[in-house]
């Protein structure tokens, strides 16, 4: 048999050749972008703000580890994942194929990565780390392969959020994923263009996915909807290594995505760079992306008028007669019960993290959001759930015709003695206009991991990433291997 870390095979004479330029089909574009890509292409900003969410991804990965469907996705791994050993998050080994689903499990389980916002549709980014990390550690890579295999992701996906419409056409973003996973992986594995461009073909063509995951009520794969599309294309790149050709004209081609979508689906990859990490908004707080300003507003009225507003110092939030959040467009559509629909009851993870009601509620009442904001018992508590039915989002206009470049919000609040407190934000910490440091991400690591793992290794974790860039992947994975979360 031969050994996934073996150096591709050129393209086998059966392998239709990559067009000139002038010819190409979008995803033989794109297979040609992601193969010249080197690390020298990426800017300073870049490699600056590379480790930054990485790090930030792999806190996130280590809060998600031991959550119930999470340790369903574990045992998933573990009847079906043997096979070529790739070192896996939490300790274990994987073949490649099941290893990059669970890396993609624990990035996105709590929802609490990063994000990319265009004017009507959404991606989470960091759903294209655990497909790099798993591809770079398979090639024996360095840690500037990391960095390049998780820019390739990011641009790639956020490029086609840019340029299409898949949300307002019925697919979910984690549709684009079949080509920034295999544009990534591809190119970390050495792959020619002809053998990315048929994984991304296969890929796309067989693992669209549907906005309605989405939708309320809310199920447990709206958190494990991306690890699939990972499972497909990783399997798809392999096949596509073995010779096995696509469906090349996957978007133009008659009843293509340019058909699904209702228009051309174009993105002038020879004139792309490699820099969308630097255009991805890190979540300060645990909650949907489009909800961040608003939370932001909330916690920061309530510190504003401490101790009046302060449960801990003796408010009580039973004298509340309304809280009211002005938010952009978007934010009403998936939180507030717009385009997506409202919960009959929130009763779950799930629902209360994409619920404006119980995010405004629970970060008056507790001053933040975060993983113990999401548990079974702080979820179905009485004060939150009285409180929540207080509070009502309308969409502002002004606030919509300045998303993405700024999220607005706007939160009022009214006493029963007839007390209105006001409070509005253009935007907050985590935005492309405020973009994370390295401590403020150091501050969100050590704040997920805390009882989680040791602070020595947390530490050796940091130390790590903040210096990826001179070493190798296996080093890293060695320390991920040593955590354990029962």
């Amino acid at each position: 048999m031969t050994s996934t870390h073996q150096q591709p095979s050129p393209a086998t004479a059966s392998t239709p050749r990559v067009h000139a330029a002038g010819d190409q089909t979008q995803v033989q574009a794109l297979a040609r972008y992601a193969a010249r890509a080197t690390f020298g292409d990426l800017s300073a900003q870049s490699r600056q703000q590379l480790p930054v969410h990485i790090l930030d991804c792999l806190g996130c990965s280590i809060a998600a580890l031991g959550a119930g469907p999470v340790s369903a996705c574990r045992d998933q791994v573990r009847d079906f994942g043997g096979g070529h050993g790739v070192t896996l998050i939490g300790g274990g080994a994987a073949n490649p194929v099941y290893a990059a689903f669970w890396h993609t499990v624990l990035v996105r389980y709590v929802d609490f990565m990063d994000n990319f916002l265009a004017p009507t549709e959404t991606c989470h980014t960091a759903d294209n780390f655990g497909v790099a990390l798993t591809a770079a550690h398979l090639a024996g890579g360095t840690g500037r392969d990391l960095m390049l295999g998780v820019a390739l992701g990011y641009t790639v996906q956020s490029r086609l959020v840019d340029h299409g419409n898949f949300m307002t056409r019925g697919f979910d973003h984690t549709a684009q994923l079949a080509f920034s996973h295999n544009a990534a992986a591809g190119r970390l594995l050495g792959m020619t263009e002809a053998q990315i461009a048929n994984a991304i073909a296969m890929a796309a063509s067989s693992d669209a996915s549907f906005a309605v995951i989405r939708a309320k009520p809310l199920s447990q794969w709206k958190g494990l909807a991306s690890a699939q599309s990972a499972l497909g294309a990783m399997n798809a790149l392999f096949l596509a290594r073995r010779g096995v050709q696509g469906p090349l004209r996957v978007v133009e081609g008659p009843l293509g995505l340019d058909h699904l979508l209702g228009r051309p689906l174009r993105v002038d990859w020879d004139a792309e760079g490699y820099e969308g990490v630097v255009s991805s908004t890190i979540k300060k707080y645990n909650a949907q992306i489009h909800t961040q300003s608003a939370v932001y507003c909330m916690i920061e009225l309530a510190a504003a008028n401490h101790p009046r507003l302060d449960v801990a110092a003796g408010f009580d939030p039973r004298t509340i007669v309304s809280i009211g959040a002005e938010v952009p467009q978007i934010t009403y559509d998936f939180t507030g019960g717009g385009l997506y629909g409202t919960e009959a009851a929130v009763t779950s993870k799930e629902q209360a993290d994409h619920d404006l009601r119980y995010l405004l509620a629970v970060a008056l009442l507790d001053g933040n959001v975060m993983p113990a904001q999401f548990t079974d018992d702080r979820i179905n508590r009485p004060d939150v759930q009285s409180l929540l039915t207080k509070v009502s989002a309308r969409p502002n206009a002004s606030y919509t015709a300045q998303y993405p470049r700024r999220m607005p919000a706007k939160i009022t609040v009214q006493l029963t003695d007839g007390t209105t407190l006001e409070h509005e934000v253009q935007d907050y910490p985590g935005m492309p206009s405020r973009p994370f440091t390295w401590n403020d991400v150091v501050e969100k690591f050590d704040q997920l991991t805390a009882d989680r793992i040791d602070s020595d290794l947390a530490n050796q974790i940091k130390d790590a990433v903040h210096s990826l860039e001179h070493i190798k992947v296996t080093d890293l994975m060695a320390l991920l291997a040593r955590i354990h979360v029962d």
